[in-house]
Formats: C-alpha cells, structure tokens, sequence
C-alpha cells in the first residue's frame, strides 16, 4: 500500500513567524499551566501558547498567538533561541505536540501513546505506557521486515468511516519512523506476561483504555467531548485486544492470526 495523507488538511493552520519578543497580551482566561514547560490561555478572542509556565520568573522564547478559528497565527522567537535545530523543528518541545493536539481536537483525530507497524498491508496498533513494550515490538517487526511508523505517538484520523493512523517524529528508543499512513486493522493494548494471549475488550472499558493512553486536550470541554465520541467510534469499528506477550519472534505470528 502507498502512503496516503489527507490532501484537503494541507493548509491547517499557517503561522507568521517573528523574531523577537512576543507582544504581552493581558491574561483573561487560563486554560491550563503545567507549571514548568508550557501554558495555553485567551486573550481578546485569541489563544495564546507558550513555552514556559505563566508563573516562571524567565520569559518564554516562543510564543504563539492563535486566531478564534485555528486557522491563521503568529508565532514569535527570540533571537537567542534561534539554534541550528530551529529549522527542521521550529516549534520545539513541547509546543510542537501542544499544537497538533489543539488542532487534531477540532474534530481532526488524536493522539496516541502507542507504535504502528505495517507488515504486509495490514496496520496494527499497539497501545501501552513507557515500559509496556512498544519499542520492544517495533524492534521484533522491524527485524522482520515490517514498516514502523512510529514505536511511541501515534496520530490517528477518520476518513470516510475507516480508523488511519499517522506515523510521528515523536519517537522512543526506536529511531526509525516514517510519516505515511494505513488503515488499522486490529488495535492491541500492551502488557508483559509469560506466553501470549490476547483478550477482546469492547465498549466502555475499551474506549477507558484507549483515553488512558491518550493524549487528550483536558483543557476544553467540547474537545474532550469529540475525543470520546471518536474514541467510541473507534472501538465500534476496530477489534480491541489487551495482549499479554513474551518479546520473540513467537508473538508476531500470534498477532497476524488473532
């Protein structure tokens, strides 16, 4: 199967970038401050996301400012945060996933702690957190000659009634990754146990398990709501497994034949 991406998302969202200081815009809503690396808030109708807690003593280096719509904004940089690294990643971390997730939210999808693979044309997707496996089975594939597209954050998109997941830059201990996209054909959430067996899981304690590995904007009301009714969706038309493995090369054909 070819990659495939959305065409009609190429122009999301377009940033005007400057260098130097960011306006002060005056706080009027905060929406939420992890205390240490970023905050989101409104001001005058607008969002503004930075790279610092609204409480830190030091300046953030990159802030943007969004438009209502999320569909026009502009982001400013200091001059001395301008490294050799700012242009194949100019929002940094965290920013750069902050703003996917803020955007995926506006009924686009998600984003998932979890490793795709593609082997043979069918997608697989594992879901598990840090220490569950995920690199662990992107490794096995990949000696076998199967695409990973990412071993630890995942987009996932709806289109025309079918779940694609999105390989990421974001990756784990795994490097290789690509950006292509499938549909997925079973979803697998991960534990270690001794042999390998797989357990459906459906409905509520699905969808429970799915936002539990998820990375969900808990900052806005109507975002989580289209996050869960989508998470629904998904397990209403992808087959869930929790899969208790051994890592060898034993679990890839246990997963090809559940």
């Amino acid at each position: 199967m070819e990659p495939d991406r959305p065409s009609e998302d190429q122009d999301d969202m377009k940033l005007r970038v400057h260098v130097g200081p960011a306006p002060k815009p005056k706080f009027q809503d905060i929406l939420f401050d992890s205390g240490q690396t970023w905050a989101l808030y409104q001001s005058h109708g607008k969002y503004v996301l930075q790279n610092d807690s609204l409480d830190a003593d030091s300046h953030p280096n990159r802030v943007i400012i969004m438009e209502s719509d999320f569909k026009s904004g502009d982001m400013y940089v200091t001059a001395d945060s301008l490294h050799n690294d700012f242009f194949s990643d100019p929002l940094g971390y965290p920013l750069n996933q902050i703003l996917t997730i803020l955007l995926l939210s506006r009924h686009k999808g998600m984003i998932l702690h979890a490793c795709g693979v593609r082997d043979k044309g069918r997608g697989y997707l594992f879901m598990g957190y840090s220490g569950d496996g995920k690199s662990t089975m992107a490794k096995l594939w990949f000696e076998n000659r199967a695409t990973i597209l990412n071993d630890d954050r995942m987009v996932i998109r709806e289109r025309e009634g079918e779940f694609w997941m999105y390989g990421t830059p974001w990756h784990g201990d795994f490097k290789e990754w690509s950006s292509e996209g499938m549909p997925i054909r079973k979803v697998f959430f991960l534990s270690r146990g001794a042999g390998n067996v797989a357990v459906p899981k459906q409905g509520v304690e699905a969808v429970s398990m799915i936002l539990a590995r998820a990375f969900p904007p808990l900052w806005d009301e109507a975002g989580m709501a289209y996050t869960v009714d989508f998470c629904h969706r998904m397990v209403d038309n992808v087959p869930c497994y929790e899969l208790r493995f051994t890592p060898g090369r034993d679990v890839l054909d246990f997963v090809r034949q559940v």
